[in-house]
């Protein structure tokens, strides 16, 4: 009896709920704070206690236009947490670590998932979308996706491993020199992640945000950023007179729309490179102008998704060592916390074009 008293203590720091608190999305537009059945450990797994979940660009248009790939579903894939308990066949050492979670679920079989682009998979399953993510009290999840991480980080900073894991990829693809000249359009999180990390990899070059909202664009420029309104001028005219050359070097376009699009063509020099970040909305069209300058420029585009996560780059690990070292100091783009019975005032935050957010976060006790 002694035996198995320990050895359920050792397996788990508090009694496993029967029950949680969460945000189920019964149908598009239709978010609910509801009680549910908590997820149950299996074998080779952890419960994580949510303590931080950020509510991503993309989680907007998924819950309130295209929904998610079945009703009802847990959305929310942008967390940190505290790992609990743990199952069979998982080291006990694990129990009370602080995690971020990788929250793409690999098939494991496909060609892509044979050469570790995980990414990339034909098969995948996702935390928030696919099946249930952390817009709740607990998740389950894979030890192989556990990215543990130290004490000394808060949940809320870690929470922004996963947007920052994202970035990182995205800027390892641009191949920005020492010296070169970045162009971000987009003043999302990613946009400012992405710019963050440019900075370090140019050094001498500069980096410029370009975007609408000025509030954004007054918070760039007191991060170090040159920035850019195309209400106030041309991007591809306000590029050339900011690096004094035929444009940047590299661009990085976070927004996912036409104009977007045509912006990072016309503004990047020769020779240059653009990566594509941003989600469209609805179907895209190029004129022939701005195609022919891809030719004529020589300009290499490239698409970049979500993140490396393997034996040779794992970006996610990447990002909390830089937030580890205090380098950067990403905490200051989380603009709102709310718990998740607050849900309406969040999701009117992030919607509300005169409110200045960055980041928006579900936090928990």
């Amino acid at each position: 009896m002694l035996l198995t008293e320990r050895t359920l203590f050792m397996k788990s720091l508090i009694e496993i709920p029967e029950k949680m608190e969460a945000l189920v999305l019964e149908g598009v537009g239709d978010l609910r704070l509801k009680t549910v059945e908590a997820p149950k450990l299996k074998e080779g797994t952890v419960m994580v206690k949510i303590k931080a979940c950020g509510i991503c660009s993309s989680d907007i248009p998924r819950i309130f236009v295209t929904g998610t790939y079945h009703f009802p579903t847990i959305p929310g894939h942008e967390f940190s947490g505290q790992i609990v308990a743990v199952g069979d066949g998982v080291d006990e050492a694990l129990l009370g670590r602080k995690t971020c979670v990788f929250p793409l679920l690999p098939c494991g079989h496909c060609k892509a998932c044979g050469l570790e682009e995980y990414a990339q998979c034909s098969g995948y399953s996702y935390f928030g979308s696919r099946c249930d993510g952390a817009y709740a009290e607990y998740l389950v999840a894979p030890v192989w996706n556990l990215v543990p991480f130290d004490d000394s980080l808060s949940y809320e900073t870690a929470a922004l491993c996963e947007p920052a894991a994202v970035s990182l990829h995205a800027v390892d693809i641009g191949q920005i020199k020492e010296g070169q000249n970045v162009m971000i359009i987009g003043t999302g999180t990613i946009g400012f992640l992405i710019g963050a990390f440019a900075k370090k990899a140019t050094k001498t070059g500069k980096v410029i945000i370009c975007g609408r909202s000025q509030n954004k664009l007054e918070y760039a420029k007191k991060l170090g950023f040159e920035t850019v309104n195309p209400k106030d001028e041309p991007i591809p005219d306000a590029i050339r007179r900011i690096t004094g050359s035929d444009g940047a070097d590299v661009s990085f376009e976070a927004v996912g729309t036409n104009e977007a699009i045509e912006n990072a063509v016309r503004a990047t020099g020769a020779l240059g490179r653009i990566v594509l970040v941003g989600n469209p909305a609805s179907d895209l069209a190029m004129p022939k102008d701005v195609y022919w300058s891809i030719l004529r420029k020589q300009i290499t585009v490239a698409g970049s998704w979500n993140s490396s996560y393997n034996s040779r780059v794992n970006d996610w690990a990447k990002a909390l060592e830089i937030f580890e070292s205090g380098e950067l100091n990403v905490r200051e783009l989380i603009t709102h916390t709310f718990p998740i019975s607050d849900q309406e005032k969040a999701f009117a935050a992030l919607k509300d074009p005169n409110e200045f957010t960055v980041k928006v976060m579900f936090t928990f006790d």
